[in-house]
């Protein structure tokens, strides 16, 4: 099903038996969940929430219970994750799928970390899921769907924004949506919901996304997507950020990765290995980040990343080499190496 298919259901009162709503675009997945929940007009004693793999007695009497002076009971998941449920718990999870009742609504929604669908546990998941509800996945949007959005989304806080700063609110937040969104409605309150919001605005008051950008440029070049790759270091220089900066943050990304490599060969837990490598509380999270992003990695190629990128920074600050040329070639041979 399509974004546009499920707004005109909801518009029409159609509310199936079960959502699994997915994508990159997590905002969008939040807005969805919480429209569906929004239909269902329920209260506190028929919404059951959950996150992460639940105990599946406890999740199969909430599905079965009866809503209380009301249409509908809406169950919760968020960050539901198949491929972590042994074969006999993800046959129990898919046979309570399997029959919701008719006064029940189960909505799973992903927005911790991105799933995949081609893997069979998933895929087992998402059949249940289609033969008795919906699935869609909310992917990246195109830049005309996204300066359409942007702009949407200031009208309706009251405040005009022309398509190229639209656009350039977008390269500033690395084109997600998320970010853009909070930053929009920095700017809307900025200019009291009212009037237009010009590029000197947007240059002031927004957040440039630095780290979470050049995490994205590394999520990229380890998957080899060499021309996404090229496209996100095209947007972080865009942003004016300096490319000694680029290259110091991109070195501490893939050193981030090598030592969540290091931690999970051993057999330890991304906390465990935050608390080796002396992590201070505020940066924890990225070790997280990393096990999931180096874990098809070899701890060799990760070693010669971050020599790579040791040269780079080196060259970047002694060299007469054009800036970008050098930023290039380096991601050129991470690219080869990954």
């Amino acid at each position: 099903m399509t974004e546009q298919q499920l707004i005109n259901e909801l518009k029409q009162g159609i509310i199936k038996k079960v959502y699994y709503l997915h994508g990159n675009e997590t905002f969008l997945v939040q807005t969805y969940a919480a429209r569906i929940l929004a239909k269902c007009a329920v209260d506190g004693f028929n919404l059951v929430k959950f996150t992460g793999n639940p105990d599946l007695s406890v999740l199969a009497e909430s599905v079965e219970t009866l809503p209380v002076f009301a249409d509908k009971r809406v169950v919760m998941l968020n960050d539901l994750d198949a491929e972590k449920s042994d074969s006999a718990a993800l046959e129990d999870l898919l046979a309570i799928l399997d029959k919701i009742p008719e006064e029940t609504c189960v909505i799973i929604h992903i927005t911790g970390f991105i799933a995949d669908t081609k893997k069979v546990k998933t895929k087992k998941l998402l059949a249940v899921v289609e033969k008795h509800g919906v699935v869609i996945n909310f992917e990246k949007m195109d830049d005309r769907k996204m300066t359409e959005a942007i702009i949407k989304r200031a009208f309706s806080m009251g405040c005009v924004i022309l398509p190229n700063n639209a656009m350039f609110l977008a390269k500033l937040c690395l084109k997600n949506y998320t970010m853009i969104i909070r930053e929009l409605e920095k700017l809307c309150g900025f200019h009291n919901y009212n009037g237009e919001i010009v590029k000197g605005s947007i240059e002031t008051m927004t957040t440039r996304q630095l780290e979470s950008g050049v995490f994205a440029l590394a999520s990229e070049i380890t998957a080899r997507r060499g021309a996404s790759s090229m496209k996100l270091l095209d947007e972080l220089i865009e942003q004016g950020n300096p490319p000694v900066v680029i290259m110091s943050t991109l070195s501490m990304t893939f050193i981030d990765f090598y030592r969540a490599k290091l931690g999970s060969v051993s057999g330890k837990r991304a906390e465990q290995i935050a608390k080796d490598f002396n992590y201070a509380p505020n940066r924890a999270w990225a070790v997280g980040k990393a096990v999931s992003a180096s874990a098809r990695l070899p701890l060799e190629s990760l070693r010669k990343c971050v020599n790579v990128l040791c040269d780079a920074d080196y060259r970047l600050k002694s060299s007469p080499v054009e800036d970008r040329t050098i930023m290039e070639r380096a991601v050129t041979e991470l690219l080869t190496l990954c």
